[in-house]
């Protein structure tokens, strides 16, 4: 990698406090990495950026309108696919679940009892069930456990060498750091462990594949973009950009595509602080290739009685967000603080201070706020 790129990786880890931290680019074939704290190759806990691979392999092997068999017939696996069945993006612990192969078919029994906040496609919102649910399916169709499906349809024909459902290398560190075995159950939706080069592989290898362009025709509207089937999207300069981030236990994760440039990055850290660290890099990655940063929005005035219906208390799955208005501000509670928040739109708001500084969150509809990407229902 390249000396100036370097440095900024060594910026962005020391900025934000992060104990390591790979990154690679690939553009037309040419591949360069760095790392800072690690070698470039150490695998790291990449959490989300597990669902582009699970897409790829339901793609594969099931229908996009088949029903589920499981939900209600209006549930199609594109609904899974995309976040917009209209379900609760969590079901508990899971590793009560174990660690045996009918882990993921315990979890999926269950899912009939989970929430449905709005029939199909009527908000976009982040449900992690939706992807334990197409995992299992795929795998039921294979005929094999969901970890081999995968392995044989999605991470050897990708050439990917150091992709697993084992251990990180190194631990997680931060407030969402966490020690113990991913649940078994969860796996679909984010278990894999990977490197940087691997997933710099997986991206040169979906660019390649003309079926992998269906993964990115826009389904969903989550704030600030578009998503697909297993990745968002958004525009930065004249390009679209798909990809996605991970988060669990103390590892942050991005893997970013651009298909008219034939360009790949990924960012891997080992810190609950490193999406701030990944972001700058994801801005020079940009620059580099695109001549151009994500766009800053700007703040717009809304009248204080609109921020007023703003205020509640909201639930979901992942927990409770209370939002009020202070000093003229909307100010959220989340389970780690209290945050401050401008105006970006009329119903969307970004977070102007600490951990959370540049998070949005939004109220698409009436009685609903979306937090962390999760909708979350208005109960006060």
């Amino acid at each position: 990698m390249n000396a100036p790129f370097l440095s900024q990786i060594e910026a962005a880890a020391v900025t934000w406090e992060v104990p390591a931290l790979a990154a690679g680019l690939s553009v037309g074939g040419a591949v360069r990495t760095g790392a800072v704290g690690c070698e470039p190759d150490t695998v790291f806990r990449v959490a989300s950026i597990t669902k582009p691979l699970t897409a790829t392999l339901v793609l594969g092997l099931l229908e996009l309108e088949a029903t589920t068999g499981i939900w209600p017939d209006d549930v199609r696996i594109r609904h899974l696919l995309s976040h917009t069945s209209g379900y609760d993006c969590e079901c508990g612990d899971l590793a009560r679940f174990g660690a045996a192969d009918d882990a993921l078919a315990g979890v999926v029994a269950e899912l009939p009892g989970v929430r449905r906040f709005l029939g199909v496609e009527q908000a976009w919102s982040y449900a992690n069930s939706g992807y334990w649910l197409a995992g299992h399916l795929a795998a039921e169709h294979a005929g094999e456990t969901f970890e081999d499906a995968l392995a044989a349809r999605v991470l050897r024909p990708a050439g990917l060498e150091a992709t697993s459902f084992g251990e990180p290398e190194l631990e997680g560190s931060g407030r969402d750091a966490s020690a113990g075995t991913y649940p078994r159950a969860r796996r679909p939706s984010g278990g894999l462990v990977s490197n940087v080069p691997d997933l710099l592989r997986f991206g040169v290898w979906h660019l390649a594949r003309p079926e992998s362009a269906l993964l990115r025709v826009p389904h969903g509207r989550p704030v600030g973009g578009v998503y697909g089937l297993g990745l968002f999207g958004e525009r930065v300069g004249a390009s679209e950009v798909w990809g996605h981030g991970g988060s669990y236990g103390g590892f942050q994760s991005s893997l970013l595509i651009v298909p008219d440039r034939d360009a790949v990055f990924v960012g891997l850290t080992s810190s609950s602080t490193g999406r701030h660290a990944l972001r700058e890099l994801e801005d020079v990655f940009f620059e580099q290739v695109l001549g151009a940063r994500r766009r800053v929005p700007e703040t717009v005035e809304l009248p204080d009685g609109l921020l007023e219906s703003y205020a509640g208390s909201y639930v979901c799955s992942d927990g409770r967000y209370e939002v009020a208005v202070a000093g003229g501000e909307l100010v959220a509670t989340f389970d780690d603080g209290v945050f401050a928040a401008r105006p970006i739109g009329e119903r969307t708001f970004e977070i102007t201070e600490g951990d959370r500084i540049r998070d949005r969150f939004d109220f698409p509809l009436a009685g609903f706020g979306r937090f962390g990407s999760r909708l979350a229902m208005r109960v006060a």
